[in-house]
């Protein structure tokens, strides 16, 4: 009865009154979360689930203003992930970058293949799988490092070289593998993909690069104008990557990697971050919450507890294998290799965009290129990897700067 009665609140809401509860709850949820030490993602999921169409009935599952946001807040999400990457960073530890990226990347990727033929899922699913656990998420354990002062020893750099490298992999390989599954398989259409893509990734870095250049010169301080013309680089990305046949995500995600050099000062950087933050991002994963019933989610795990403990099992094992290979072969001690483990398990931000829109892509029979099952486990997972991964960065930073000072 108290259920129905807040249900019947919220329908009847003023749009206005809506937009304030939205802020509040953008506001208030991440906070709880990470007062228990839990990633602040995991809050505006929570709040989609429980305010959404499957709970409280405040947002709509196909709410027209909550789509868009969503839609930029995803692009944003990969084209901040880009701009996080500094070039020259990632030049001076080029050779180990590619080295741990080849670990935690090829490594990771046969258990997600092998998983899937295990599971008795499609060669494209289980392919899918494998570009679903190729990539990982160092930032969410970015802010721990920085408050440990970390960022810029010799591993962290490497990790962040190798995230960006693995990064850039996973979704060209999803680009590939998108288009195949919606119109099929076929030699022609697929070398010229494959040239598509091949020549969209350098003209994208080039192209833009040299376009911020031009632009942040001509437009000087105008801090509003500067933030003007990034939110037109990751829109025009995204529509370029479209008429190539590529998936948005993947140009805005390029787009954010080529201007990433050219920001005339932190201060346009600040702007964009808090505008995506404030609204845009923080839609995107509310919208991903609308889309969890928390009954299939945990059906899912009583169904498919094998499937669902295998995927976390695989992901952590072999993320923790990769790190402890590479930085064998780098001579870190074992606390160094450990860390490096601990910030390349956590599969969150781009994972959870990369598996939203595979679960959203059909094929002429009109099957998903990922169900409901893997994408619940894909949840599942950015819960335990996420929580596993910052409370050991945590841990082992914590342990190496300790030794710093003795």
């Amino acid at each position: 009865m108290m259920l129905s009665t807040i249900r019947e609140i919220f329908e009847g809401a003023s749009p206005m009154i809506r937009f304030v509860v939205v802020l509040a709850l953008i506001l208030l949820a991440p906070r709880l979360f990470q007062k228990f030490k839990l990633p602040g993602v995991l809050g505006l999921i929570s709040v989609g689930v429980i305010f959404g169409p499957n709970g409280l009935h405040l947002f709509e599952e196909n709410g027209k203003v909550l789509l868009l946001f969503a839609l930029l807040g995803k692009l944003l999400l990969l084209f901040f992930s880009g701009l996080d990457i500094e070039l020259e960073v990632l030049k001076k530890n080029l050779k180990k970058s590619i080295l741990l990226a080849a670990f935690s990347f090829v490594i990771p990727a046969l258990g997600g293949f092998l998983l899937g033929i295990i599971f008795d899922y499609s060669f494209m699913t289980s392919l899918m799988i494998a570009v679903l656990f190729s990539s990982h998420s160092v930032d969410i354990s970015y802010p721990i490092l920085s408050k440990l002062g970390l960022t810029k020893e010799e591993p962290v750099a490497v990790t962040i070289g190798a995230t960006a490298i693995t990064d850039i992999a996973s979704l060209i390989l999803f680009a590939i593998c998108l288009p195949i599954h919606t119109t099929g398989f076929s030699p022609g259409p697929f070398i010229l993909q494959l040239i598509f893509i091949a020549g969209f990734i350098p003209i994208m870095i080039i192209g833009f690069t040299w376009l911020g250049k031009k632009v942040f010169k001509h437009l000087g301080e105008d801090a509003a104008e500067q933030m003007i013309f990034l939110l037109l680089v990751v829109g025009s990305s995204a529509g370029v990557a479209e008429l190539v046949n590529v998936e948005p995500i993947v140009g805005a995600f390029l787009a954010g990697l080529a201007v990433s050099s050219t920001l005339p000062d932190l201060g346009v950087r600040t702007q964009i971050d808090t505008l995506g933050n404030t609204l845009f991002i923080p839609a995107f994963f509310i919208s991903l919450g609308i889309l969890i019933d928390p009954v299939v989610v945990l059906q899912t795990i009583q169904n498919h507890f094998m499937l669902v403990l295998s995927i976390v099992l695989t992901v952590i094992i072999t993320k923790v294998l990769a790190a402890w290979l590479a930085g064998k072969k780098f001579n870190y001690s074992l606390l160094q290799r450990s860390l490096i483990g601990s910030l390349i398990t956590p599969q969150v931000s781009s994972t959870l965009a990369v598996a939203l829109v595979a679960y959203e892509s059909f094929n002429a029979a009109g099957e998903r290129l990922i169900d409901s099952a893997i994408l619940n486990s894909i949840l599942v997972l950015m819960v335990v990897s996420a929580v596993a991964g910052t409370v050991a960065t945590e841990f082992f930073g914590s342990r190496i700067v300790k030794d710093q000072k003795n």
